[in-house]
């Protein structure tokens, strides 16, 4: 009876998603090591109150990834894992 239990567990796929989560992980550890650079600029008050604006309208927004998005826009290199407001991930 044990074996052909065995048997059918090994048919059956795993609950969990575990190659998902294994590639979710390998990306955050090189995200890790590279390095970043702050840009400072000086902007319109008027700007800086319309970002804050779209921020409070959109919870899941950072001025970071606002920025990060225009750019991606623009035309830059941005992966869309940068584009994803990682406070509500930890």
């Amino acid at each position: 009876m044990s074996k052909e239990l065995d048997s059918i567990l090994k048919n059956i796929p795993s609950a969990t998603v575990t190659g998902e989560l294994k590639v979710a992980k390998e990306n955050t550890f090189f995200s890790q090591k590279e390095e970043h650079d702050r840009i400072v600029a000086v902007v319109p008050r008027t700007l800086k109150n319309e970002i804050k604006e779209y921020i409070r309208k959109n919870p899941g927004e950072t001025e970071k990834t606002v920025i990060l998005k225009a750019l991606k826009l623009l035309g830059f290199t941005i992966p869309n894992n940068w584009l994803v407001d990682k406070r509500s991930l930890r």
